[in-house]
């Protein structure tokens, strides 16, 4: 497929906040890529460290793909809608700095898929969760045949996609709108909620994604999602009763380190 700079096929956001620790490995992992018909967003937050040199020395290399641009740090959600503004790709991936795609034919094989669907509107795959500091596997998701199809009751279960495997069509955000910024950590589940409610077509691609790091100092271990889950769900769940089983679910859940 023929590169075109101007209208990339895919956009890859990453936001950026002193990540000098593991930037390299999400960078590498795109740079290995064999489709080449991307461009690579970063909305930094005013690093400290060296992050942006990093970033600085990867556009000198590569300046028809990659971008980078600083503001307040305002929370992930308001980094993520900031990148799809500043994005010009048919198709959007949020990459965590600290994330990194698992081999070098993903978006090859992403591409491939998405050529022979075009109703298509919504790709989510498979993430693998990695301890920092090792290659210790803590869990696949999906890792259910059930979690194959994208259900709204399901969802309001459990959130079974994770946003680093998702491609999301920008003319989804451009309809449906971007993310919550009231959510500083859940904000990926409440767009998948409102995507489902609405209807939108989501397709599973049986292959794993990207490699997820998880950190104790990471904004997703904070535990600000188990305060903003309940909120998710009393916004969508109108049913007083209803809304305190899945919250009671949740609880138990998270008890038991399943999500």
């Amino acid at each position: 497929m023929k590169e075109d700079s101007n209208n990339p096929f895919f956009s890859i956001i990453t936001c950026t906040k002193n990540s000098e620790r593991f930037l390299k490995q999400n960078i590498d992992s795109v740079k290995s890529q064999t489709f080449k018909d991307y461009e690579h967003i970063f909305i930094d937050g005013y690093s400290k460290d060296r992050t942006v040199q990093i970033i600085r020395d990867y556009l000198s290399k590569s300046k028809s793909k990659v971008k980078l641009f600083q503001f307040p740090p305002l929370g992930i959600s308001d980094a993520f809608n900031k990148g799809i503004s500043k994005s010009r790709g048919k198709w959007i991936i949020f990459l965590n700095s600290d994330d990194y795609l698992n081999d070098s034919c993903v978006l090859e094989d992403v591409y491939n898929y998405l050529l022979g669907r075009p109703n298509v509107d919504v790709l989510y795959a498979k993430a693998t969760f990695i301890k920092y500091g090792n290659s210790e596997v803590k869990r696949i998701i999906p890792h259910r045949d059930i979690y194959k199809k994208v259900y709204y009751w399901l969802l309001l279960i459990t959130n079974y996609i994770p946003h680093q495997s998702v491609f999301t069509k920008r003319l989804v955000f451009e309809k449906y709108g971007y993310f919550d910024e009231e959510l500083k950590s859940s904000m990926d589940y409440e767009m998948w909620l409102r995507l489902s409610k609405e209807k939108v077509n989501f397709s599973f691609f049986d292959r794993k994604i990207a490699f997820c790091v998880i950190r104790k100092d990471a904004m997703s271990q904070s535990g600000l999602a188990k305060l903003e889950h309940p909120k998710i769900l009393d916004k969508y769940i109108k049913n007083k009763f209803l809304a305190f089983v899945l919250k009671l679910i949740y609880k138990i859940n998270s008890l038991r380190n399943l999500i």
